[in-house]
Parts: C-alpha cells; sequence; structure tokens
C-alpha cells in the first residue's frame, strides 16, 4: 500500500511539471531545450504558402523547447511539500532550430541549412521553403540575402546544382568534367565559379556555359565575388590574391598578401579574415592592403555536431529540480562576529553577524553555535533581523520560499504554513539580496528578462 501511494505521489508530480519541460516530452531534471528530430518538418506551414522568416524559425522553435516560468507557482501534491526545490539561474537564451545539419549559411536575416537527407531548408528567402539535391548529404552552399540563386553540391560533389529559390526550381546542373573542389555564386545571382580538384578555375552565368579562365598552382582557400558582382577574388595558400573580371574573363590584378603560409581564409565583403598555420589572426583590408584585428565577433546562428542554433542575447532563468528535503542550518561564532550557513544546496557559506554581508576567509572555530531558524526562514540576534528567504506566494496551507544566492541563482520551494492564504508577491518576479540581514535592499527581478534579439527587429 505504501508502494502505491508513494508512486500515485511522483506521478502526480511528473504531471504537475509537464508544463515545466514542454508539452509532449518526458520530464526532465534540468529544464534544457530538445531537438526536433524530424528532419521533413518544416514551420512554412504556420504563414502559409511563403517560407518562415528567420524571426519566425526562432519564434516557433523556442515555443516547442521552453515553457513559461509561471508554472512555478504551481503547488505540488502534499506528499512532496518541502522534499524537493528549483534552483533558476540565469543564462543567455540558446534555442536549438535543426539537427542532421551539415552545412549552414546565415547573413543578415536569411538562413539556408543543408540536411544528410540532401534537403536545404530556406527561411527568409523570397518564395520557397526548400529545394532538393540530387544526392546525399549537402555539402556546401552558397547564397546572398536578397537574391533568388542558391548554389550547391552535394553527395561526391560531381557537379554543382543551381536553384531558383523563388520558384523551387534547379535550372542547371553545372558539371565541368571533374570534382569540384570550391564554388561560389555572386551576391546577385548573376556568376557562378567553380574550381575543379585539377584546380582549374571555371566562371560563366549561372545559367551557363562555363570558361576556364584561369589554373592555381597553390590550393585556393577562398572564392568570393564582389557585394556588385564586378569581380571575383581568390586567395591560396601562401596568400596569393587574385582577381577577375567574370564578364571578360581576364585576370585584372594580383598581390600577395605576406604573412603566410595561410590555414583559412574567409570573405566578408571587401575584408579578409585570415588564419596563417602558424595560428595567427589578423582582417586584411582588400581595398586598402591593410591588416587589422581579426573579427572576433560572435556568431548568433551557428552549426556545431551537425545541430543548427541561435544564440540569442536574451537572458533567460534555466531551471533545475533537485529531489530531497529542503534544509539550511544557521551556526553563530562570537569571536568571528559571523554567521556560518549549511545551506540549501549543500555549500557552506559565512555573513556578518553584525551587517549581515557575505564573508571570505573564515577558518574554522571552537566557538560555533547553533542558531533557532523559524519557520519562516528568518532568525533575530542581538536585536537584529535577518532573513535567509523571501515568501513570495501562498496557496491555502502551502507557501512558496524563494532565497537568492550569488552567482548561484534564485532557490524556490513549497513549504507547509498552519493559517491558510491565498497571494502572489510580484508575480512573475523574484527577489534578491546581496547579503541576510534585514535592513538590506530588496530587489524584485523579472523571470523573463528581455533583451531585443531577432525576434524583437523582424
Amino acid at each position: 500500500m505504501k508502494k502505491k501511494s508513494a508512486l500515485f505521489l511522483i506521478m502526480s508530480f511528473m504531471f504537475l511539471f509537464s508544463g515545466c519541460f514542454g508539452s509532449g516530452r518526458p520530464s526532465s531534471a534540468i529544464d534544457e531545450p530538445s531537438l526536433i528530430s524530424d528532419d521533413s518538418l518544416d514551420v512554412a506551414h504556420l504563414v502559409g504558402n511563403r517560407p518562415a522568416s528567420l524571426a519566425e524559425l526562432v519564434q516557433y522553435s523556442a515555443s516547442q523547447q521552453y515553457s513559461s516560468l509561471d508554472s512555478i507557482y504551481n503547488r505540488p501534491p502534499e506528499g512532496m511539500t518541502g522534499n524537493y526545490f528549483v534552483q533558476l539561474s540565469e543564462g543567455n537564451e540558446v534555442v536549438l532550430l535543426s539537427e542532421n545539419v551539415t552545412f549552414l549559411v546565415q547573413k543578415e536575416n536569411v538562413l539556408a541549412e543543408g540536411f544528410k537527407n540532401g534537403l536545404i531548408r530556406i527561411y527568409g528567402g523570397p518564395g520557397c521553403p526548400s529545394v532538393q539535391t540530387s544526392s546525399e548529404p549537402v555539402n556546401e552552399i552558397s547564397w546572398f540575402p536578397g537574391s533568388a540563386v542558391l548554389a550547391a553540391t552535394s553527395g561526391n560533389n560531381s557537379f554543382v546544382e543551381v536553384f531558383k529559390v523563388d520558384s523551387c526550381s534547379r535550372v542547371l546542373v553545372a558539371d565541368v568534367n571533374s570534382t569540384v573542389d570550391k564554388f561560389a555564386i555572386s551576391p546577385k545571382g548573376s556568376w557562378l565559379a567553380i574550381v575543379d580538384k585539377a584546380r582549374r578555375l571555371w566562371v560563366g552565368p549561372a545559367s551557363g556555359p562555363f570558361n576556364q579562365i584561369y589554373r592555381f598552382m597553390r590550393e585556393p582557400l577562398m572564392l568570393s565575388f564582389s557585394d556588385e558582382e564586378g569581380i571575383l577574388m581568390a586567395v591560396d595558400v601562401i596568400g596569393e590574391l587574385n582577381m577577375w573580371s567574370p564578364l571578360k574573363g581576364v585576370q585584372i590584378f594580383s598581390n600577395k598578401i605576406k604573412g603566410g603560409p595561410f590555414s583559412s581564409v574567409k570573405a566578408d565583403g571587401p575584408y579578409l579574415d585570415m588564419i596563417t598555420e602558424a595560428g595567427d589572426r589578423f582582417r586584411w583590408d582588400v581595398g586598402q592592403r591593410t591588416r587589422s584585428a581579426y573579427n572576433e565577433s560572435e556568431n548568433s546562428f551557428y552549426l556545431k555536431n551537425g545541430v543548427v542554433s541561435y544564440r540569442s542575447p536574451r537572458k533567460r532563468l534555466s531551471r533545475k529540480v533537485f529531489f530531497r528535503p529542503v534544509s539550511i542550518e544557521v551556526s553563530r561564532s562570537p569571536s568571528a562576529k559571523a554567521f556560518r550557513v549549511n545551506d540549501i544546496d549543500g555549500e557552506i557559506r559565512y555573513y556578518s553577524s553584525v551587517t549581515g554581508e557575505p564573508l571570505e576567509g573564515i577558518q574554522d572555530l571552537a566557538d560555533w553555535k547553533k542558531v533557532s531558524v523559524g519557520r519562516n526562514f528568518s532568525f533575530s540576534e542581538r536585536g537584529r533581523s535577518f532573513v535567509l528567504a523571501e515568501p513570495i506566494a501562498q496557496r491555502e496551507f502551502q507557501r512558496l520560499y524563494c532565497r537568492f544566492i550569488p552567482s548561484k541563482g534564485y532557490f524556490l520551494w513549497w513549504d507547509k504554513v498552519a493559517r491558510p492564504d491565498d497571494y502572489f508577491r510580484s508575480r512573475g518576479m523574484v527577489p534578491r539580496r546581496e547579503g541576510i540581514s534585514e535592513q538590506s535592499p530588496l530587489k524584485w527581478e523579472p523571470l523573463e528578462v528581455g533583451k531585443i534579439d531577432i525576434r524583437d527587429i523582424h
């Protein structure tokens, strides 16, 4: 009978917290986002026939992974009161967008993902939510904001496929009779450049045909068009920078960038972000031929281990549940004028018995004496009042307390009380004190701290 009662309590508690951890998924001790594993899932259906915008993709994915922290106000089954607590710790919101991704392109307000199954999903494009390459996986994608032309390689890189993303149609299979090593579509989709395994450079209109205009002596690391499409650029491993006119098919400039050999070169408009084999990094201004600091800015959208994620500047309180009894014990040392708190998270912390401020460097002393802590998690010593936790809500005979610990976050738990009540103190907010003195300022912080991100500006 006892086993059945315990099982009922656990099942009730899991049902209660099912809203805390996302609907339709198993409960977890940590409120972390889970992946959308269906490769064919697309959020385009949310907005009719047009492809979803990047903001809509992030909004939809976030809604599937995170639930409102307002569920902390859901009181637990009777037998669980006082036997668990929740830790809320602040960090940047990370939204997981897709898995099984092999290549990612994200610029301004558009994004294209290439998948293991050969699918390319498009967000923020001019009319098509996805296209399918002829083989799998997708190896590389070249595409720019505002362009209706997207190019991609897949499988064993036998050719480049060119798609019109406003009509979901494949318009060309660019085959240069050799394995494709590198390729680039111009920003407006007018030109396509291809470097094959024999290091031959082929250039032509995106609809073809293509002519060989150069052969590299060394491995090219970067192939890119200028923003206005009038120049094609390439940089090889020793820093040899070459430029051609795609219209005339002739070389118009050559110069060597010092500092090589290089392991990586990436184009960013009129700049080149360069990494040497020795690990040195710098940014090269192509027009001014000058060095500057390497662009270390962190991308909001990134691909790691097959998973595309969005790192938001929004701050979010992530939640972790601990299934153990709530315990906070206090001792006082007259000689050190200090309190020793055996805290809710099992760590020992020290506070001044005069000011209530946190203390460091307190040694083990012989005159520690236990202090009686009231049911409301407060106590008094020598006419001074101290508070370990703040009551923030009550539902009948259950009261919700919150304790703030710097660098750890907020700890919340329900406790039984003798008199019934029903109230919320600043619902949607949590209290914090830097010390434990009742006189120290009490500040209320929102559960979800907003900061402008892609969902707010698009």
